[in-house]
């Protein structure tokens, strides 16, 4: 298994957190903050500056930097996302970690019980990782091979980008790929994403109807197994 990341910091006019993110991921990890359309544009050293692409456009850009990085892995965040020094210490050590397994197909850490976020999402205060069936798009560290099974996602259909975390899920599912939550680590999602509900939606809807097989994962139970790690 490949155990190369590329890290993805997603950003739009969040100028602070994505060089929060970016000081403390780039010491570990091969690392870019792609910078989504932002007046004035992000300038931190490691921003690479693009129209205004949203959410799908930038999972897009990070499925093609990782493939032609030769990466086995990418961690996408978003710029809004609020960790602690310690907390991102104990992420970076487990990213790295978890880049050498077999069976995981998705990973992320669990969020404070403040913000926005869904209740499989919320620290469940295990002390340990857990399986789920879903994950949230705000963070992910997805095998390269997964998200190619996603990306490159049609604008045309869904330029927002709700629901490609169920996406994800739902290949995770098919392929026998865990996708994990991490209760030993926490962050913040603030809440609100500025995106019109109904219309996320809609283009959700209709970008879904085209994945072959596609069934949400929410559906189902979660896949449940040890972690699986290279010999």
């Amino acid at each position: 298994m490949n155990a190369r990341i590329l890290c993805c910091i997603l950003n739009y006019c969040e100028h602070a957190g994505a060089k929060a993110w970016a000081d403390r991921l780039s010491p570990h990890f091969d690392t870019l903050i792609l910078d989504s359309g932002s007046q004035p544009p992000c300038p931190h050293p490691l921003a690479v500056h693009l129209d205004n692409i949203y959410y799908a456009g930038l999972m897009n850009e990070a499925c093609r930097r990782g493939r032609e990085g030769g990466y086995g892995w990418v961690m996408v965040v978003t710029s809004d996302l609020v960790i602690s020094d310690k907390n991102a210490a104990l992420l970076a050590e487990t990213m790295a970690k978890i880049a050498h397994s077999t069976n995981v197909g998705l990973y992320q850490p669990s969020t404070a019980w403040k913000g926005r976020s869904l209740p499989q999402s919320r620290c469940h205060w295990t002390g340990r990782m857990r399986c789920t069936n879903f994950q949230e798009g705000w963070f992910h560290l997805v095998r390269l091979d997964l998200l190619e099974q996603v990306c490159p996602i049609d604008l045309s259909l869904n330029r927002l980008g709700w629901g490609i975390d169920l996406a994800l899920s739902h290949y995770a599912r098919v392929n026998q790929l865990l996708v994990l939550v991490d209760d030993r680590i926490r962050v913040v999602h603030p809440g609100g994403s500025g995106y019109n509900k109904e219309e996320a939606l809609r283009q959700m809807r209709a970008w879904h109807a085209t994945l072959p097989g596609y069934t949400s994962p929410r559906h189902f139970r979660p896949l449940k197994a040890p972690v699986a790690y290279e010999e």
